[in-house]
């Protein structure tokens, strides 16, 4: 049944939104105060005791984030607009970045599981979006539910907080009435609902098991048009004196509150699910800006052009089901620009928001001793490979990711060229936690690495998929959930082609990512020669003991368990032409030493 009507109503939530409105600003103020206010004499034995203390952890993990929307940037009147520039400067530039950090299967449910666990979707077996094999409820019946970073962490005495998105279907019923705060979690503040709706006003809130919402209007899917949005001023400073309602400056409030309210005593990990910058599925497309950033990025270009495989013209090489992708249409190509543009634009009060959480931590004394991460769940494509509105498949713009660490021995402004998953967040976590997990897992710790970024090891990362049309189609959107807010037709989200066969397999070692599908079509590519996928080598002759080397370490790590998962790979072969310049060598050189002996024979025989 529907917990509260979706429309703006004076009731608790109304009076909850102004005092959050009011808390955003004194959130504002009292960092001011914070940060220009000279340190008390207590500051340095805060600072002391704070070092002797277990470390504290924020994870900050966007919904559909691309690589290049990190970086994106956009020339107005002569001044270079970034996107995330406190999240660059912050995070990256005071901590390390991981250059070559993957998502083994990129899909919203099974990336978030896979980084609570550490574990592969093939061993905590959420393999989809939706029941039952995946989303909330799929979760909630395997024992990732109740073993997990969550758990493992509150056991060892750290306080634990979620605020936003957490799995696809939770608050949706006839699956989920979202009144549960599931193990593990001492403070949750999430939503319902989040993937059928994406929306960015008229949202309900699971606050410590309370319902809570709907803060602000969504409108109406038919008008696909929110009621009302927030004041330009909002969230500090409404000009309209009326309460803000935007939904990640929410998310930010809430978590000023929570970390203000940690006891100084107590280490915490807090996890951050934002919902931008994922689409609300409704037109026009893409995600909803807060107000003072509409039009920052109109303008923006496609990530990649068409050298970079942006509508890609000869797809001979691929599998059959890109082969038969149409190309884009002109009305597809600017949907998806607008798309891109407004994706962009949603990333700047999420921006705003990791600055709010390290100057909040700076102001309390416990950024020293914080490490905070910044992820994404998955990629998108915007046009790559004929594609576009979707992810799980294993090309870069879908599982190449964002991976920044910043915290206590990371040198500042560093970079690592080391292969690292989502799988690598929970026991990385763990280990500098001092925390034992009561499940195997098959990620790895990355201290090392982020200690000494020049270390490598030959440690492979799988990709897997699970996925079917059935469970997640065009723009990611769960078919059932579009069926409930569409039941009479008309226009929907859409995408080039829809899911492509599951079960698909594949690896990345070294330069190379080599893809395994049902259909038996292969794929491999030298990212490092060809970073946008555009010729696929597979049937390279001189290539043909490195693709038998990549499939034998894929058969292994396919049913892989816990250590057999970190396990590194032997040496490469050498290629064919390799291996007939070497055994040249050899040949020259025993012709070499067989001309030495003749030559010491012929000496012996001339004395």
């Amino acid at each position: 049944m529907q917990i509260l009507a979706p429309k703006p109503s004076p009731s608790r939530a109304l009076e909850r939104a102004r005092l959050l409105a009011a808390a955003g600003l004194a959130a504002l103020l009292a960092i001011l105060v914070l940060v220009t206010l000279p340190r008390a004499d207590a500051a340095p034995h805060q600072a002391r005791q704070s070092a002797l203390q277990k470390p504290s952890f924020v994870v900050i993990q966007t919904d559909d984030e691309t690589l290049d929307q990190l970086y994106a940037s956009l020339n107005v009147g002569g001044i270079e607009v970034q996107a995330m520039p406190y999240t660059q400067a912050l995070i990256a530039g005071r901590g390390i970045t991981f250059n070559r950090y993957y998502v083994p299967y990129p899909l919203c449910c099974p990336s978030r599981v896979s980084l609570l666990t550490g574990r592969y979707s093939h061993n905590n077996n959420v393999r989809g979006n939706v029941p039952p094999n995946g989303g909330f409820t799929g979760f909630k019946a395997r024992q990732a539910y109740s073993h997990n970073l969550a758990t493992w962490l509150q056991g060892a005495g750290y306080r634990t907080i979620h605020i936003g998105k957490f799995l696809n279907g939770y608050g949706d019923e006839p699956f989920d009435e979202g009144k549960d705060v599931p193990p593990g979690w001492s403070s949750w503040h999430s939503v319902l609902r989040a993937d059928t709706n994406h929306y960015f006003y008229g949202y309900t809130l699971n606050n410590n098991g309370i319902l809570d919402g709907p803060y602000g209007d969504p409108g109406s899917w038919e008008t696909r048009e929110y009621g009302e949005r927030d004041d330009f001023g909002c969230p500090s400073a409404p000009l309209n004196g009326k309460p803000c309602f935007y939904e990640t400056d929410t998310f930010n409030t809430i978590a000023y509150q929570e970390l203000t309210q940690t006891s100084p005593e107590q280490p915490f990990y807090l996890q951050m699910d934002y919902t931008a910058p994922h689409g609300d599925f409704r037109r026009p497309a893409g995600p909803e800006p807060a107000l003072r950033h509409y039009n920052t990025f109109a303008g923006a270009p496609y990530p990649h052009g068409r050298a970079e495989g942006f509508n890609e013209g000869n797809v001979n090489d691929k599998p059959r089901f890109i082969r038969e992708a149409p190309y884009l249409s002109l009305n597809e190509i600017h949907t998806y620009r607008v798309y891109y543009q407004k994706a962009l634009e949603s990333l700047r009060s999420i921006d705003e928001g990791v600055k709010m959480i390290v100057d909040t931590l700076g102001g309390m004394q416990r950024l020293r001793n914080t490490y905070i991460v910044f992820t994404s769940d998955n990629g998108f494509f915007y046009g790559e490979h004929r594609l576009t509105g979707g992810k799980f498949l294993a090309y870069e713009p879908a599982t190449h990711l964002p991976l920044l660490i910043r915290g206590p021995g990371i040198k500042p402004g560093t970079s690592t060229g080391e292969l690292a998953a989502n799988i690598d967040i929970a026991p990385t976590i763990l280990n500098l936690a001092e925390v034992e997990a009561d499940k195997s897992i098959d990620g790895r710790s990355l201290q090392p690495f982020m200690r000494d970024p020049s270390l490598r090891s030959r440690r492979p990362i799988l990709f897997e998929s699970f996925v079917e049309t059935a469970d997640v189609e065009a723009n990611g959107e769960p078919t059932a959930q579009r069926a409930r807010h569409n039941p009479g037709g008309g226009p929907k989200a859409s995408a080039s082609i829809v899911a492509p066969p599951k079960d698909y397999l594949g690896i990345r070692l070294g330069p190379y990512k080599y893809i395994e599908w049902p259909s038996g079509e292969k794929e491999l590519y030298d990212i490092t020669k060809d970073p946008n996928e555009l010729n696929n080598l597979v049937r390279v002759a001189n290539l043909s003991p490195i693709r038998a080397f990549l499939h034998a370490q894929l058969i292994r790590l396919e049913s892989c368990v816990g250590l057999s998962c970190q396990e590194v790979a032997p040496k490469f072969p050498l290629t064919r032409e390799q291996q007939r310049k070497v055994d040249k060598q050899r040949r020259e050189e025993e012709r070499q030493k067989e001309k030495e002996r003749e030559e010491k024979r012929h000496h012996k025989r001339g004395k």
